[in-house]
């Protein structure tokens, strides 16, 4: 297995877990390819041209030769300098380091691609549930506002001069997990807030961490309350923005299921009457992280993981 072939199997698994169909996301490569061709010559420079078959802006090799194999890995979810050093210092103990690879991208250089491919999903996701389109668009284009790509370089920096590749993957590990809350409300049809935070706390990642003392938490609401409809915001970047989530109560939404919450979406679920249910952030990214990981190895054959940065590995 290669670096390229590990990047273009999270790419293809995202694409076929992703909701939105298949067309859509060819549209948005299309869209992409053309306002490149469309620019010119000084334009071009700092388009990013894995946006044509790529439709995650989330998940990139940033470093690294992709025609490298790899026969074991260091994963985490927030990958800094100290990872890099980490790897660079496991090839002194004997156990050397093919690739890094980091769940969040903010924090390096080139590996955010489009903040707008990130969280575009959020309009197909609440048109699903129930948003007007047109409504959807305009709050989600409002929330997308900023920078396009991260461009601090330090991560980069370290791994280039060390010689450790470097990769990230967001979005496709997003998907894993998104599925798998579609999957447990499904088989399982909770009735109340409280039997959705039992099967929560019944996955083994967040297991992990309730061994640590934290575990899936209502953030509004009570155990008693009914769960009504849920709209699972593990997918698409970041958390429905204040005013998206007050149109998700438009559409009925009784429950809101996340990673993580603000002041500003609990006070929207208090005036609402909606419950908000968090499970912990970093199971729910491993949730993620695991079954794609479980994918490519089933696919690609065995390959050595090394744990860190609040990456706990569990294979099903």
């Amino acid at each position: 297995m290669t670096i390229h072939d590990l990047y273009t199997f999270f790419v293809r698994k995202g694409m076929e877990l992703d909701p939105r169909s298949r067309d859509a996301l060819d549209e948005q490569m299309t869209q992409a390819r053309s306002a490149y061709d469309a620019a010119d010559e000084g334009g071009k420079l700092g388009l990013d041209t894995e946006r044509f078959t790529n439709p995650y802006g989330d998940t990139r090799i940033v470093h690294g030769d992709p025609g490298a194999h790899v026969r074991r890995i260091v994963c985490g979810i927030d990958i800094d300098g100290t990872e890099i050093l980490m790897a660079d210092r496991l090839r002194d103990h004997g156990r050397p380091v093919d690739l890094v690879l980091g769940h969040h991208p903010s924090a390096i250089g080139g590996a955010l691609g489009s903040r707008v491919d990130t969280i575009w999903p959020q309009v197909a996701l609440s048109s699903d549930f129930g948003v007007p389109e047109h409504v959807a668009t305009k709050l989600v284009r409002k929330a997308s506002q900023g920078d396009e790509r991260s461009y601090a370089v330090r991560v980069n920096q370290i791994a280039q001069v060390l010689g450790i590749p470097l990769m990230t993957v967001h979005s496709p590990a997003d998907l894993c997990v998104y599925q798998e809350a579609q999957r447990v409300l499904s088989e399982n049809r909770p009735k109340t807030v409280g039997e959705l935070v039992e099967l929560s706390d019944g996955w083994p990642e967040v297991q992990w961490l309730r061994a640590q003392g934290k575990g899936t938490e209502i953030a509004v609401g009570d155990a008693r309350d009914p769960l009504g409809k849920v709209y699972c915001g593990f997918f698409g970047g970041w958390n429905p923005s204040p005013e998206l989530f007050e149109a998700l109560c438009d559409a009925a939404c009784g429950t809101l299921w996340v990673m993580a919450t603000s002041e500003a979406l609990n006070e929207v679920a208090r005036k609402r009457h909606a419950s908000i249910v968090v499970t912990p952030h970093h199971p729910a990214d491993n949730i993620g992280l695991n079954l794609l990981l479980d994918a490519a190895q089933a696919e690609l054959g065995e390959f050595d993981i090394i744990e860190c940065s609040n990456f706990k590995r569990i294979a099903r």
